[in-house]
């Protein structure tokens, strides 16, 4: 019987509650329910290229194929310097990507029509935009092939002091017709001006109705944040709010003339919102996704030199990002000037880590790590290393820009202290890459559920993901969870007769072989099931890592039972066991959609296998409830 052969964490009871959310139509449900497994990839594909018009060495980060990104050569090659901005399909394929002056398409061409993006600065036209992260790609809610590229248009500030010159002067959109030139794209509309100020950076948040978007740009000198909704019908006016605690107006007398512009992010699930000037430090307010305002700041105010009051020691790190689990927030910045190893004149990158649950922000900093030049750069004994844009991956890595020939990366940022471990030049370009780092929206956020916006019917149905780490040896491996749209339970399967249900287990075997590793994520409104082949010192002539996915939808079900497969089995066959073992139902099933009525059956707990070829493909349970 099958619940014999199961393992035990298999056997426990789910507890669901909150079930009263119903998806309104089967319709509806494919669509809810299968957009997430066969979409969300669009953040897949990172474009890097060295600093502003140097493009010999321009190159993708491709997250696609293994548990570490890859570096992918690009074929164009227009000048296209440093990158603002990127988008993929739904398989994780560049559809477009930007540097701030021009959009290209997945074949490095230019997208027509998309020629003098952002024109107030037009001395850089011909090489890169000074930008950083500073645009992001939007697809327009209920148009798959309607692409909005929003991104800021700098020009010189009203104070003009010294490196204080560039702000944001307007919120600019550029629509991007797909469809058009064969799949290739052309742009509709460019410069488009949605809001004009002294703006710092945009940022996107998915709104609390899980389709539409918020776009929030803060004022660069004053506690002013701008909302803009993006709906099926286009965007929306700007609302404003006033709030925060930073100095208002910045001072211009020279005593800030090294603030930033760019650095402000939503945090993954969207409930925070932080807004940086980087000499003056920083402000964490909570977000409401339903209404767009912010609330209840956090204040750091980064400390002035001990020696020179007037003279802040911190600056150069535009980098800011949170943790996938919403408790650590992390800040770059470099201390230029520092005497190292007693050499006048070097720098110290940072990486500072705060706890968000922490009653006091400033207190709870924890230094990561400083880039230092006895270890770095020997021998020597002096850098010039700046931490500049970070960004998290879709691997869960946050990924930190430094003026050398790599990444540091932070390889478990919902780790508190330095367990989340920071590697230096990991990956290694073995080139400059100045401060080339895209800035991407969760394109995975889901709905609020229960929330006064919740109100489209969309559902949280969990993705199962998850990437494998080596730790103490071939043996031992980490398992990261990569889970997205709000699971509440973790079913793991090592293969090897045991599982967890921790999220992100450690796993030691005991012998070397070949071990098919699954994870089912579930919550009250369905499951999903990710597998990955594992060799343990077996060699294979095939992909080391084999993937498939199996979704069973609803959970729990009522009358209809629908089953997603992959198109990679022969003749499968679904099978229902009652709690006591017994077959209540046996059903051949084809690859992709297919739905099954199974009103007749009691409620209560079932478990469920598919068999192809007398092979079992994959095992689950869901839960029948009126």
């Amino acid at each position: 019987m099958l619940i014999g052969i199961l393992p035990p964490f298999f056997r426990q009871t789910f507890n669901f509650t909150n079930m009263h959310k119903q998806i309104p139509s089967f319709l509806l449900l494919l669509f809810v329910g299968f957009q997430p497994v066969i979409a969300q990839k669009h953040d897949f594909m990172w474009p890097l290229g060295l600093g502003t018009g140097w493009s010999d060495y321009n190159f993708f980060l491709d997250f696609k194929y293994s548990d570490t990104p890859n570096i992918v050569i690009r074929t164009d090659t227009m000048s296209t310097g440093v990158y603002l901005a990127s988008y993929c399909n739904s398989s994780g394929e560049i559809v477009l990507y930007s540097n701030g002056l021009w959009i290209l398409n997945k074949n490095g061409e230019l997208v027509e029509n998309s020629h003098g993006l952002n024109p107030t600065l037009s001395d850089w036209q011909y090489y890169s935009y000074p930008g950083g992260q500073s645009g992001f790609f939007l697809q327009k809610p209920g148009y798959p092939n309607l692409i909005y590229f929003i991104s800021l248009d700098f020009g010189l500030h009203p104070a003009g002091l010294g490196f204080y010159k560039y702000v944001g002067k307007n919120l600019m959109v550029a629509t991007i017709d797909l469809t058009a030139n064969n799949g290739l794209g052309k742009v509709l509309e460019k410069n488009r001006v949605l809001l004009t100020g002294t703006l710092m950076a945009p940022a996107a948040c998915r709104h609390a109705n899980g389709r539409d978007w918020w776009i929030m740009v803060s004022d660069a000198d004053e506690n002013r944040h701008y909302s803009v909704m993006l709906t099926p019908t286009g965007f929306s006016v700007p609302d404003t709010q006033h709030i925060g605690t930073k100095p208002n107006p910045i001072p211009y007398n020279g005593s800030n003339t090294n603030n930033q512009i760019v650095g402000n992010c939503f945090s993954p699930h969207g409930h925070y919102y932080a807004d940086i000037n980087d000499k003056l430090g920083f402000s964490i307010f909570e977000f409401d996704r339903c209404s767009g305002l912010l609330s209840n700041e956090k204040r750091e105010n980064l400390p002035p030199r001990p020696t020179d009051p007037s003279n802040f020691p911190y600056g150069s790190g535009t980098g800011a990002v949170f943790s996938d689990n919403e408790q650590f927030f992390y800040k770059t910045t470099t201390n230029p000037g520092a005497f190292i190893d007693f050499v006048p004149n070097g720098t110290r990158p940072y990486l500072y880590q705060y706890d968000l649950n922490a009653q006091d922000l400033a207190a709870s900093r924890d230094t990561i790590n400083i880039l230092d030049s006895a270890d770095y750069n020997w021998p020597y004994n002096i850098t010039f290393e700046k931490f500049l844009g970070a960004e998290i991956g879709p691997d869960g890595r946050i990924y930190i820009v430094h003026s050398g020939l790599g990444y540091s990366t932070v390889q478990y940022p919902n780790v508190k202290g330095k367990g989340c471990k920071l590697v230096h030049d990991k990956p290694f370009f073995d080139v400059v890459i100045g401060s080339a780092i895209p800035y991407m929206p969760n394109y995975r956020l889901g709905p609020l559920d229960s929330s006064p916006c919740d109100t489209l019917g969309l559902n949280n149905i969990p993705v199962a993901n998850f990437r494998i780490d080596d730790t103490l040896g071939f043996m031992s491996h980490y398992f990261y969870d990569l889970s997205h749209h709000e699971p509440a339970i973790w079913l793991w399967d090592f293969g090897d007769g045991t599982g967890s249900s921790e999220q992100s287990p450690l796993h030691q075997y005991d012998s070397t072989g070949i071990y098919e590793v699954c994870l089912t994520v579930s919550n009250q409104y369905g499951s999903d099931t990710y597998c990955r082949t594992l060799y343990l010192d077996v060699s294979s002539t095939e992909n080391p890592v084999q993937e498939n996915r199996v979704v069973v939808l609803p959970n729990p079900f009522s009358q209809r039972l629908v089953v997603y497969l992959d198109e990679t089995h022969h003749n499968p066959v679904f099978l229902l066991y009652d709690a006591a073992g017994q077959l209540v139902h046996k059903e051949p099933i084809a690859n992709g959609i297919h739905e099954m009525q199974l009103k007749d059956l009691n409620n209560g707990m079932y478990f469920w296998e598919i068999v192809s070829n007398s092979e079992r493909v994959r095992t689950g349970k869901v839960i029948k409830a009126d």
